[in-house]
């Protein structure tokens, strides 16, 4: 079985190193697996980056001109967008490399034009790592609807008109992608119903499958200096908050964890408490919170992340929007339970008051209560949290089961494909046609 993985990058973000880590557990079980990327930071020779004169020059100079359409327009902050519209020829090496499948990740920022998916001579598995492939232009959609009609009077758009960018983006996808033999995974049971509301995605197969985490890399280390290596307490309680662009991305929840520890400060559990911070820098307006905070910037070394999880007594992950939450099963992988908010993917990952703590959307009181449950579990008894949040990772999201639920997927899609091969296409239609009405 010969599988092209396809993303932005392969190791610089949070669903690149989901998608390589899917990879490498593939190529473990004798899988022909390789990856073909935009931007190549690793130094793996099964990962690939574009072809041609100049093409790592050009994958940058794409990413800035993907965004060019949206320079006009009077865009809020609240998420990043992807125009998709620069022709990237990624179509032909994918063609001449004649996968079985192609699997495509996070796409965006001009790695790959809309057109070009309908130009694979392959069968398409597509993991959906954040909500673009249904919407106008956005990776998340802040709470707005209108992707389950056809996108259009865009709330991040600032805009009333129906036939706006985001209408324009939503009727370029639906043009080249409705013959697609498409097969959509996403990481969560909530972002599965949004695809199923969806007007763009729900008539194509959908199949739920979670980020894997390689439980070999994250895991409590034996011997730990991480506190003392800082001139931390050994007995402060630490917060542990971070992802990418943790301080800056709002998204990411960092305003509601602040206002959570403005309810801690002036109590006792505010006493000796630290609030680790980690992909992301201070801010230049950062307020007295009533405890220290220490910013550990940017970690790129999965030995060191995973000593930095098992250092905290508790893991906060406020996002007010999260495909799945890969941070949530690193962070207990360690041994560290973890406060999230409940909705989005961290409700298919923690257990409320068992091996964490799912507070009411998006309140930060609650989010406080969850802090303070995750403490006082902790100090009870140490042993029996770390080893509930660990064995619930190891038995339901270990990469080695994702990988082998993959392979049993890629198997049906082959399989399902060689039988589209020969059917009529009215016989092809008719199927759509039940697939849109269920």
């Amino acid at each position: 079985m010969r599988v092209l993985h396809l993303s932005t990058f392969d190791i610089d973000s949070g669903a690149a190193r989901g998608a390589y880590w899917l990879h490498t557990a593939l190529r473990a079980r004798a899988i022909d697996s390789t990856v073909l990327v935009g931007r190549k930071s690793g130094q793996d020779p099964t990962v690939h980056a574009l072809k041609g004169p100049g093409a790592r020059f050009l994958a940058k100079l794409r990413m800035r001109f993907d965004q060019l359409p949206l320079r006009s327009l009077n865009k809020t902050d609240e998420a990043f967008w992807s125009v998709g519209w620069l022709p990237s020829g990624v179509h032909r090496q994918i063609n001449a490399l004649k996968p079985d499948l192609v699997h495509l990740h996070w796409i965006g920022n001009g790695f790959m034009a809309i057109d070009e998916l309908k130009q694979i001579n392959s069968p398409i598995v597509w993991t959906l790592r954040d909500m673009w492939a249904f919407t106008g232009g956005c990776h998340y959609t802040n709470g707005c609807d209108h992707y389950r009609g056809m996108c259009g009077a865009c709330p991040q758009l600032r805009s009333t008109d129906q036939d706006d960018f985001s209408r324009t983006i939503w009727t370029r996808k639906e043009e080249h992608w409705r013959d697609l033999n498409l097969w959509i995974v996403p990481l969560s049971e909530w972002l599965g119903d949004c695809v199923r509301e969806s007007s763009l995605l729900r008539s194509f197969p959908i199949e739920v499958i979670a980020n894997g985490v390689d439980t070999t890399r994250f895991r409590p280390p034996i011997h730990s200096r991480w506190r003392a290596d800082r001139n931390l307490a050994p007995d402060a309680r630490l917060i542990a908050f971070g992802a990418m662009k943790a301080t800056s991305d709002p998204r990411k929840g960092f305003a509601q964890l602040q206002d959570a520890l403005r309810h801690l400060s002036g109590t006792p559990y505010a006493e000796k408490t630290v609030l680790v911070v980690f992909g992301g820098t201070r801010p230049s307006d950062m307020p007295d919170l009533g405890i220290e905070v220490h910013f550990a910037g940017h970690i790129n070394d999965d030995a060191a992340l995973a000593e930095l999880y098992s250092a905290a007594d508790v893991a906060v992950i406020p996002s007010l929007e999260e495909a799945f939450g890969k941070t949530v099963i690193e962070a207990m992988a360690c041994g560290t339970p973890v406060v999230a908010f409940d909705y989005g993917g961290p409700r298919d990952i923690i257990d409320h008051c068992v091996d964490g703590y799912l507070a009411a959307p998006f309140s930060p009181a609650d989010l406080a209560a969850g802090i303070i449950w995750c403490f006082d579990e902790t100090a009870r008894n140490p042993l029996a949290m770390t080893r509930r949040t660990r064995e619930k990772i190891v038995a339901k999201f270990d990469i080695d089961r994702i990988a082998d639920r993959y392979v049993a997927f890629y198997e049906r899609v082959l399989q399902e494909s060689r039988k589209q091969v020969t059917m009529t296409p009215q016989r092809r239609l008719a199927l759509r046609s039940i697939r849109t009405a269920s």
